[in-house]
């Protein structure tokens, strides 16, 4: 048996770790006002609102903020939505052994609201989205090692051009 068939990995890698970063996720979404107001509230004013209870903002999960891509009847229900996905997971420096227990990949925003939602007093609903996503994910820490940094922010629509917003994918970087 070779030495390296022998050796255990120890800790669990970032793919691993997916649900308990995903979770860290959705909360730091809800804990924002911003976020929990643009997600809520349906009206211009949203942002001038009342800030939510710790009631409002958990009933936001799985309502308007989901761990997955898919969100079950976004034409039905008018409303606006934060899905969260994962990609590109690989080796951090595939072929040298020193770097060889890191792994890093993407953690994926896909967010959404219907055109007749996407005024408000402060802007266009799915701007004001991707600008708090970044101020609270770009170099960040606490989803693996070192801070999350953003790659790329892209448009998004969907539903026959009905619901707008953006793509937005930032990198995270683990020990295996």
């Amino acid at each position: 048996m070779t030495s390296k068939m022998a050796s255990k990995k120890v800790g669990q890698s970032t793919m691993q770790k997916l649900p308990e970063y995903k979770a860290t996720v959705m909360n730091r979404i809800i804990e924002s006002e911003v976020l929990s107001k643009l997600l809520h509230y349906n009206t211009p004013d949203a942002l001038f609102k009342d800030d939510l209870t710790d009631e409002e903002k958990q009933a936001l999960i799985y309502k308007n903020v989901f761990p997955f891509r898919f969100v079950p009847d976004p034409v039905v229900n008018q409303g606006t939505f934060i899905t969260i996905g994962a990609n590109g997971f690989r080796r951090f420096q595939e072929g040298y052994e020193v770097f060889d227990d890191y792994q890093a990949g993407e953690i994926n925003f896909y967010f959404f609201t219907h055109m007749d939602l996407m005024r408000t007093t402060h802007g266009v609903r799915q701007d004001l989205i991707l600008g708090e996503l970044e101020r609270i994910f770009d170099g960040t820490t606490g989803l693996g090692m070192g801070e999350l940094k953003l790659r790329t922010a892209n448009e998004l629509w969907i539903h026959h051009n009905k619901f707008g917003g953006y793509s937005v994918s930032f990198t995270i970087t683990d020990f295996k």
